[in-house]
């Protein structure tokens, strides 16, 4: 113990602070006045902090500091070695919420123990870590992980509207709504079962559908040759020199068909189809935006189904390419997508002085062209001379445009 934090003046500073903890039950977002300190114990708290204090000092900026002196492992043990430990009503409170997190912590093992799935331990642990399930008592965490099993137990589901779900097994259409606790916890048990995912393309990919008018398809210039009020709406903005979106609803009402080996450009940015369109390009081109939406797989199925030769391009950093591969086992050629795209690409940046971002995840495997992951993983050995990499990055990502 540090003699100078003995100083008889920082006495009633130690005993705020642990008034003010003894209350709080916790360092976070608690402050304490700055006192009023003879020279010692002045000197003292400034060397403390490594700064004069200001008029209210944070109790997290002071276990920091008591912490890093080695006073204690954190603000109540340091204090209680400073000779103010906590007060009785402040012991019973921190016993009492001892036990009930040991209850609701066991309460969670045994939730999931009869669970068939290897994840159910680590995810219980992750809910655990991520707090968030830490303010509730046990029956409550009981009850929520039933609904958790009570959702996966409709698993696989093609389709399922999110709303008539969560109508369905929990009495309303909001219970799944993003922002509930349920949901919350539903989110990483659905990331073990369908992958790392986010937001809509994560409860898509387990097949419930938020709606299936919103996040519609982008199109331009679709071949269409049916006569359903769709197929008349589609060949009007073609006419128009307009693209168009197309909801789930509007292609599960009236299924599009094209001519048989139709050439589909099916790009991963929004930006390629507005560019198609600037120039009237007189090829169709549709956009997956980022990890596709049930509309597009929809409507890519119905152009399979057609006959249509499918051709993909996405961007060339690894979510980019994971999206490459997953288009390929639906049925889409890779376009613009082997190795040496990448070295022209790159090339091309660098002859222009651009600075590309730097992309440190590692990519899938590419089947249709090897050398493409092999040349990724490898490009931040290279010397660049737009910018070189750092010693932590392995490669750079590029988007290529038409």
């Amino acid at each position: 113990m540090p003699a100078s934090l003995l100083e008889p003046s920082l006495g009633p500073f130690w005993a705020a602070a642990r008034h003010r903890l003894d209350r709080g039950g916790a360092p976070s977002g608690g402050t304490v006045a700055r006192p009023a300190l003879d020279r010692a114990g002045a000197l003292a708290l400034t060397s403390l902090l490594g700064s004069p204090p200001a008029a209210r000092v944070r109790l997290e900026e002071l276990e920091t500091a008591l912490v890093r002196r080695a006073v204690g492992t954190d603000l109540d043990d340091a204090l209680t070695r400073l000779g103010h430990p906590p007060g009785d009503e402040a012991v019973r409170r921190r016993e009492l919420v001892a036990r009930r997190r040991a209850d609701a912590r066991a309460a969670l093992t045994r939730s999931v123990a009869a669970w068939p799935e290897v994840w159910a331990t680590g995810w219980a642990e992750e809910v655990r870590g991520r707090g968030l399930v830490a303010d509730l008592g046990a029956a409550a965490i009981v009850g929520l992980v039933a609904d958790v099993r009570r959702l996966l137990d409709q698993l696989p589901v093609r389709d399922v509207g999110r709303t008539e779900l969560a109508a369905q097994l929990y009495g309303s259409a909001h219970a799944l709504d993003s922002g509930t606790r349920r949901a919350a916890l539903i989110v990483p048990a659905l990331r073990q079962v369908v992958g790392p995912l986010d937001g809509r393309e994560l409860w898509e990919a387990a097949g419930i559908v938020p709606d299936r008018v919103s996040a519609p398809v982008l199109t331009w210039r679709l071949p269409v040759v049916g006569a359903s009020p769709l197929d008349r709406q589609t060949r009007a903005a073609t006419e128009g020199g307009l693209p168009v979106h197309i909801t789930l609803l509007a292609l599960r009402s009236h299924p599009l068909t094209v001519p048989a080996a139709s050439p589909v450009f099916v790009v991963e940015n929004p930006r390629l189809v507005e560019a198609a369109v600037e120039r009237r390009l007189s090829v169709c081109v549709v956009a997956g935006n980022g990890n596709p939406s049930t509309a597009v797989t929809e409507l890519l199925t119905q152009l399979l189904r057609s006959g249509a030769d499918l051709r993909y391009h996405g961007d060339f950093d690894a979510p980019g390419i994971a999206i490459c591969a997953r288009m390929r086992t639906t049925g889409a050629r890779p376009w613009r997508m082997t190795a040496a795209d990448y070295a022209a690409a790159l090339a091309q940046a660098e002859a222009a002085g651009l600075a590309l971002d730097v992309d440190t995840r590692d990519c899938v495997d590419t089947p249709w062209d090897p050398e493409l992951a092999a040349a990724f993983r490898a490009d931040g050995a290279r010397s660049s001379s737009v910018r070189p990499p750092s010693p932590r990055c392995t490669r750079r990502s590029v988007t290529l445009s038409w």
